[in-house]
């Protein structure tokens, strides 16, 4: 049995995906009566995905064009579709990252390769409309650091989605942990485009002025209305900690918004839905509630999205559907429209933010998003923000002086930097000094497009020492002699060991994550305790090099540790 939950809506068993279901849009307007169309899933080539493609008129002679860079779309996408009346750009949960970090070939997703893929889109003649779900803006810092950059980073993006000419922005948790008053005062009333939807916000006139509630346009060289609206479910609005934000019951919203869409003639309604409930039930009751909205975008639990959306069936055997995106602008899905008297039919395809869509280097300078990324780095070095962070005790600083040191008067060790360690530990510092380690820092100085990675903290807590904690890295002025990656990277602040280099719990202190596993003899809970520290940075998403999952054939730390000649093992041991 279907049970309400809080917001009124039920919570059906979610439906199996299969090869072969049908559906169709039947007349325009707010009542779509569903019918039986062909729908076909099939494997797009590439690590695009899967593509759930639903049957569209064909153009006669219509052939995928030859790529040419920078000129048309890879000929193994959009294959047999014809030209929609419009396609329906949908992208959800960015999470903070603008572009992939560089650090690593080739990694996937950034603002820039969707401004290129748009472009590329209409440059086919297709009319664009994009959508964005939400959860634009990061939650938390990487690497633990706090969230220092996070507004910056919301505004950057909010500008770049301005000049793809997006339609309309959801919010959600990440927004409301970010602040939606300040969202409202610093972006929505001073942009109006694209506009921040929430539907359900309890005195939004008088709290959020510049927020709407919906989006209806007719889209451009079409007469068809479409419309959105964003929601914040109950599972979701319980996560926002702000004790001024208040959200109305989901159902009661969702009427409304129907409403307003039925008087300004909206023929094509789109819901922007933000639920986790348990798991994605929550947006497909949703669905199974209000059937007059034939797509609706919800919340991805995985990074990497299906390559189809869910489908709802009504208790009429009519049909709606449910797609998520997955996280971090990996993939975006493109949802072709097309018009056939008085019904739509669509086709789906989920397309892959990789390589394809990267700009020519001798175009990086004049590429839009580009010059909007280098702006942020420039904001970065002229606010110094690399201050903003502060420090914070590494946990040797936090532990509890040692009675029977030499100098007990200096009880909480410092960072001293590579080259003082090497002093006592030579073999270890030649390895250092052949490793990529040793000029990590300068790693970020040389590079280009955008240029500044050096005042960027979230590109330098991940190339130089102790960067946010007590005596770590600060600047390249001030503490020059903790640049690049180091021994203390891992071991911590070593000044205490190196002034009583015989003092064995201070030597303990410096191994503590793999200590018990060394003193037993377990060489491969020890490897796996060294390779948590390294997977700190070189996670999947930085290093995609590093061969990450349990199915993999390869050990990553055996690559990467013993092959890349990483290993520094002391001469005796």
């Amino acid at each position: 049995m279907n049970r309400p939950n809080d917001d009124g809506l039920n919570q059906p068993t979610a439906p199996e995906s299969s090869a072969s279901k049908d559906i169709s849009l039947g007349k325009r307007g707010l009542t779509f009566k569903l019918a039986a169309l062909g729908l076909t899933l099939v494997s797009a080539l590439g690590g695009t995905g899967l593509a759930y493609w639903l049957k569209a008129p064909e153009t006669p002679n219509d052939k995928a064009q030859t790529p040419t860079a920078g000129k048309d779309l890879p000929a193994r996408l959009f294959q047999g579709w014809g030209k929609p009346d419009f396609v329906v750009v949908l992208t959800a949960q960015e999470h903070g990252y603008m572009m992939p970090c560089g650090c690593s070939y080739p990694q996937v997703g950034g603002l820039e390769r969707r401004y290129n893929f748009m472009q590329l889109l209409k440059a086919r003649g297709w009319n664009v409309v994009a959508v964005d779900l939400g959860d634009l803006p990061q939650k938390s810092g990487p690497a633990k650091l706090p969230n220092v950059q996070g507004w910056l980073k919301y505004r950057y993006s909010m500008m770049a989605l301005k000049e793809m000419g997006y339609l309309a922005v959801g919010i959600g948790e990440y927004e409301g942990a970010l602040s939606l008053g300040r969202i409202d005062d610093e972006w929505s009333a001073n942009f109006p485009q694209p506009p921040i939807l929430v539907g359900n916000l309890k005195d939004a006139d008088s709290k959020y002025p510049f927020f709407k509630t919906a989006e209806m346009q007719t889209v451009p060289k079409t007469n068809i209305k479409i419309g959105v609206t964003s929601i914040v479910g109950q599972s979701v609005s319980e996560t926002i900690k702000d004790p001024s934000v208040a959200f109305l019951p989901s159902a009661d919203s969702i009427r409304e918004q129907l409403k307003k869409m039925q008087a300004e003639k909206v023929e094509l309604p789109i819901l922007l839905y933000h639920g986790y409930a348990t798991g994605r039930k929550e947006a497909l009751a949703c669905a199974k509630a209000f059937p007059q909205f034939p797509i609706v975008m919800c919340l991805s639990e995985e990074d990497e999205p299906p390559g189809h959306p869910d489908e709802v069936k009504q208790d009429n055997g009519n049909r709606n559907y449910v797609f998520r995106l997955g996280h971090k602008g990996k993939y975006i899905g493109v949802l072709g429209v097309y018009r056939n008297g008085e019904n739509f039919s669509f086709k789906y395809q989920l397309v892959e933010m990789g390589v394809d869509y990267d700009t020519p280097k001798d175009q990086k300078d004049q590429h839009p998003i580009m010059k909007l990324i280098e702006d942020y780095r420039v904001e970065l070095k002229q606010k110094d923000i690399l201050k903003e962070y502060g420090q914070s005790k590494h946990i040797l600083q936090a532990m509890d002086p040692v009675p029977d040191l030499r100098n007990p008067d200096d009880g909480t060790p410092k960072y001293i930097g590579t080259q003082a360690c090497g002093k006592c530990h030579e073999a270890a510092l030649a390895v250092w000094e052949a490793s990529k380690h040793s000029h990590a820092y300068q790693t970020l100085v040389d590079e280009k497009h955008p240029s500044l990675s050096q005042f960027d903290g979230e590109c330098i807590v991940c190339h130089t020492v102790g960067f946010g904690y007590k005596t770590g890295f600060t600047n390249e002025k001030d503490t020059p002699k903790l640049r690049n990656v180091g021994c203390e990277s891992c071991h911590g602040p070593g000044s205490l060991h190196a002034k009583n280099p015989d003092n064995q719990e201070w030597r303990d202190r410096m191994n503590r994550p793999w200590l018990e596993a060394r003193k037993k003899g377990d060489n491969l809970a020890k490897n796996r305790a060294i390779e948590n520290f390294c997977i700190s940075c070189h996670d999947i998403d930085n290093d995609v090099t590093w061969i990450h999952g349990a199915n993999n054939k390869k050990d990553p730390f055996v690559e990467k540790w013993i092959k890349g000649k990483i290993i520094h093992n002391a001469p005796k041991e």
